[in-house]
């Protein structure tokens, strides 16, 4: 038999005020499987309290949507993994980028939300999702600051 897979409770961690007048939370995701607690220093919801607009749980039960204010991640919730569809990636100078994520050649096509999402980014467990995405990050910033001195 099967378990469903099932969000227990979604916390918010008070981060402070990120702009004027916008307090930001970052949130903490307790399931039958485990909990995601890598995003409770990263700024998820600003200027809300109200989760259920930036986190939607798919058809099959299996995933998690959550459009943060920088990103918007799948959650694997019996994996307990973690995947990113778009992401904003700053250069040195500020310029900045909101892209799909690109990296390495892991391919998920994930069904069940209002909208079909394409992964081009491996799922990663959450120990390691940080370090990943940093290697990402680090990679596009080089690619970016190669375009901006271009001219």
């Amino acid at each position: 038999m099967r378990r469903e897979a099932v969000v227990e409770d979604i916390e918010l961690n008070p981060l402070g005020e990120i702009r004027m007048g916008c307090d930001a939370y970052g949130v903490v995701i307790k399931t039958n499987f485990g909990v995601f607690d890598i995003f409770r220093d990263t700024p998820v919801l600003i200027g809300s309290t109200d989760h259920s607009k930036c986190i939607t749980q798919s058809k099959c039960k299996r995933y998690l949507l959550m459009n943060g204010s920088f990103g918007t991640y799948i959650l694997d919730i019996k994996d307990q993994s973690i995947s990113i569809y778009k992401t904003t990636i700053r250069g040195a100078t500020n310029e900045w980028c909101e892209e799909q994520a690109i990296f390495g050649k892991d391919k998920s096509h994930i069904k069940g939300f209002s909208q079909h999402y394409y992964l081009q980014f491996p799922f990663v467990r959450q120990a390691q999702f940080n370090e990943v995405l940093a290697k990402y990050e680090s990679l596009r910033q080089k690619q970016i600051e190669a375009a901006v001195n271009a001219l």
